[in-house]
């Protein structure tokens, strides 16, 4: 029978966003001051600089949209997918897995990522659980995905996964079943 499940996660803004921000929004104001200023000093030039000032709030804004990301997990009979939304207008696929090719997974703490690509797809939410899962990747070689499933794309997961380590996921007992 095929598996087949969805999950979209917005990440949290984190301390680095918010100074980000920041430092966007100071520099575009000091930019556009500094337009300003300049054609003030040519005498004329008020149109231009104004447009020019225009250019660079519309920068702004979109460099502090861009910081709004949501990730999407898509689980289709054994493959997730996993793509990075920016700002609700882009897309960018970070990667496919292969469940059955997983060698670890588990809750994440924070620890030793080793010497593997780490592939980011948290919500960053103190209060939501963050799972790895190890894998050999064909293209990218050993691989440690962090994310934020729920208890349904885990349990979707977990019946795709070696036997070996099939235990190592809990979920909450429910009433549906994908398998």
């Amino acid at each position: 029978m095929d598996s087949f499940k969805e999950q979209i996660i917005r990440k949290e803004n984190t301390q680095k966003d918010s100074t980000l921000r920041f430092l966007i929004t100071f520099a575009c104001v000091a930019l556009c001051f500094a337009v300003i200023m300049f054609t003030m000093m040519l005498n004329g030039f008020l149109p231009l600089a104004v447009f020019i000032s225009g250019v660079i709030v519309y920068g702004g804004v979109y460099l502090m949209q861009n910081l709004n990301l949501e990730y999407e997990y898509i689980f289709t009979n054994g493959d997730l997918d996993i793509d990075k939304v920016i700002a609700a207008r882009s897309r960018k696929h970070l990667a496919t897995i292969k469940v059955n090719d997983t060698t670890d997974i588990g809750e994440y703490n924070g620890g030793d990522n080793g010497n593997r690509t780490v592939i980011m797809a948290s919500a960053m939410n103190p209060e939501i659980t963050d799972w790895f899962m190890d894998v050999k990747h064909p293209d990218l070689g050993d691989v440690r995905l962090i994310f934020t499933p729920d208890d349904d794309m885990l349990r979707v997961i977990k019946t795709h996964l070696p036997r070996t380590i099939r235990s190592k996921v809990t979920v909450s007992e429910k009433s549906e079943d994908f398998e």
